[in-house]
């Protein structure tokens, strides 16, 4: 069924039904419930305003799509999606690189999916539920003042921007180049999920919360970048293996971030530079760390990884901690840790750094003052 508003001022608007193609902006004026099939289809540059009721599926199905022909341009506002196999499904490029716009919506078991695009989703104000939000092959996702709750974020070949928002156990992971930026929202894993997975990529997350995630961000050929963060009760750590020791290795930036109450809180298994955090009550501050090499491989180092300025505190084990030669090391204060202030033997001493108080030695690979 075609439905075309807007004809005549004095007509009725047509009351939508499952299945609708709807080719001009439309207000929904009723709850639709579909028992199987579809929901609404919409063609180009086409404004859907839920009116603030709900559009409800069977479990399977699209609640909202674009048709196959579609320009793109449109909008999806004002209401509830719920109980569909994908919520919104918005796909082709607008010539005229008008972005999706999906606002004021609240998704309950109902996944968005931006697939190829040339401008992004601009996801705004948005409440998901149990609906996991992804972009594939240049479906840019922005997304801003909205909560994700049991709703991971997806890119492929794509790129997401979280602003200002709420992340609760929702992972994020970005893979085949394209990126997942974080900045300023608060993220709770609740205990149970991970943080991220990045491959072939970079994850960021700056001037954010993070805190009780069960695994830590890992990955396949890739490496991260946290500025200003505060980490809280991180079990497993922060930042593990992202490398896998496959292909040209990235480089993780760690600079200003609090680390609290986590485990082992860095082990990234690529080139780090960690400067001025934080480490405090945590079971290692950071540990540089390299894969085996395979056969024929050069032995490993830590070239190219740096520790400086940072300060580590009371942490159950050691503060900074490496086996491998070459990590550029200094300005750090490691005092009463469990294990070494800092264990570098082999590393670049940069000067300045202080230790006192460690339980097994304060320095070994540099020379530490005591003030």
């Amino acid at each position: 069924m075609t439905v075309t508003l807007g004809a005549s001022p004095a007509a009725a608007a047509p009351v939508l039904t499952c299945g609708s193609t709807v080719t001009t902006d439309v207000t929904l004026t009723a709850d639709l419930h579909c028992p199987s099939g579809d929901g609404l289809i919409l063609g180009s540059n086409v404004t859907l305003d839920l009116g603030g009721h709900s559009l409800t599926g069977s479990g399977s199905g699209v609640g909202v799509q674009t048709e196959f022909l579609s320009e793109g341009g449109n909008t999806i506002r004002n209401g509830t999606i719920e109980n569909w196999g994908t919520g919104i499904l918005l796909q082709e490029q607008n010539p005229n690189h008008v972005p999706y716009i999906v606002s004021d919506v609240v998704l309950l078991g109902a996944p968005l999916s931006h697939y190829v695009g040339n401008m992004p989703m601009q996801v705004t104000r948005v409440t998901a539920v149990d609906s996991p939000i992804s972009g594939q092959l240049g479906g840019d996702l922005a997304i801003s003042q909205s909560t994700l709750t049991r709703s991971p974020v997806d890119v492929f070949y794509a790129t997401a921007i979280i602003t200002d928002s709420t992340l609760i156990q929702s992972s994020v992971s970005s893979t085949a180049q394209g990126q997942v930026n974080i900045d300023s929202s608060r993220l709770d894993g609740k205990g149970t999920s991970a943080v991220g997975y990045v491959s072939e990529t970079v994850l960021t997350i700056t001037n954010s919360t993070v805190k009780n995630y069960a695994q830590p961000i890992t990955g396949f050929w890739g490496g991260v970048t946290l500025t200003d963060n505060k980490f809280t009760n991180m079990a497993n750590g922060v930042l593990g293996d992202v490398s896998s020791n496959i292909g040209s290795d990235g480089t993780s930036e760690i600079v200003g971030n609090t680390f609290t109450r986590s485990g082992v809180v860095l082990r990234g298994n690529v080139p780090m530079i960690v400067e001025d955090n934080t480490f405090k009550h945590n079971d290692v501050g950071v540990e540089f760390t390299r894969s085996a090499p395979f056969p024929g491989e050069p032995v490993p180092t830590a070239d190219g990884s740096r520790a400086v300025g940072n300060v580590l505190m009371k942490n159950s084990g050691t503060g900074i901690l490496t086996d491998l030669p070459g990590l550029a090391v200094g300005d750090n204060t490691a005092k009463n840790n469990g294990g070494y202030g800092i264990y570098a033997p082999g590393a670049v001493d940069l000067g300045g750094n202080v230790a006192f108080g460690n339980a097994l030695g304060q320095c070994v690979g540099v020379v530490c003052t005591r003030k």
